[in-house]
């Protein structure tokens, strides 16, 4: 063989090496991520795979001090790994994110943890269930660096569009402490100002500083907008649901005005 058909093919073969990607699948669901192992071995497109189940597990393969660093690689992570109220966890997120392309699998949690996963960049999102061509092609549009929802997502995504003022209410309604909470809910049992004072020990004053307090949060202006927010936000029906967490002994006298 000449040189010049050596050299040649030493080039198809760094070109490959490089168009290839490992894909490593961070997943608390071993068997999802086997069967998802099987599919990625049919696909000469990727590289074989890597299946860990934890963040720090997954910045030590992502070290460069390992093995497999000098790889291209993809990342498919269960989205309940996703926490982006930890702070940690936020700031471990983001340092994946910049160097590394990520499918996000979604566990069907709710509209604002899909929102936050959106609002945080992730811009390849697919539901557990969908089809195996499905999940390729979306494996692949990670790869690339393009944008991909599933269907089942793309509905949610177009639904959250039109839903944005509730998600920030939620998110307004989740950020507030119990003590809030409590008062909210009894001004849906339509108790007074007095009466929330002596359930939680303190002046009618105080309990009315938290009324308007949590008016100016929810951009209300009367307390029926406030019980609006309560049912929206469904904070009531969590009451109902778990009387147990909202009970006064728990929180009286922590009043944060």
């Amino acid at each position: 063989m000449n040189y010049g058909v050596l050299v040649a093919l030493r080039y198809c073969q760094q070109i490959n090496h490089f168009m290839q990607s490992q894909v490593i699948i961070c997943d608390q669901q071993t068997l999802y991520a086997l069967g998802c192992g099987a599919i990625i071995n049919e696909q000469p497109q990727f590289n074989g795979y890597t299946i860990i189940r934890n963040l720090p597990m997954l910045l030590e393969i992502m070290s460069k001090d390992h093995p497999s660093y000098d790889y291209p690689k993809v990342l498919v992570i269960d989205s309940g790994m996703l926490n982006f109220a930890n702070p940690i966890t936020f700031k471990t997120i983001h340092l994946i994110k910049n160097s590394v392309p990520i499918m996000v699998l979604f566990n069907d949690e709710d509209e604002v943890h899909l929102y936050h996963l959106i609002d945080n960049g992730f811009s390849v999102i697919v539901s557990r269930h969908v089809s195996e061509k499905e999940w390729v092609k979306a494996l692949t549009m990670a790869q690339q660096d393009k944008v991909y929802f599933c269907e089942t997502i793309a509905v949610k995504v177009f639904a959250l569009m039109n839903q944005m003022e509730k998600i920030k209410q939620i998110e307004i309604m989740q950020q507030l402490n119990i003590y809030d909470k409590y008062i909210l809910v009894r001004i849906c049992q339509e108790a007074s100002s007095k009466e929330i004072a002596n359930e939680v020990g303190h002046s009618k004053r105080t309990i009315e500083g938290h009324r308007t307090k949590l008016m100016q949060q929810f951009d209300v202006k009367n307390l029926a907008g406030l019980v609006k927010i309560a049912f929206l936000t469904k904070l009531y029906d969590h009451y109902l649901m778990n009387p147990g967490l909202y009970d006064v002994t728990l929180f009286a006298k922590t009043s944060a005005l």
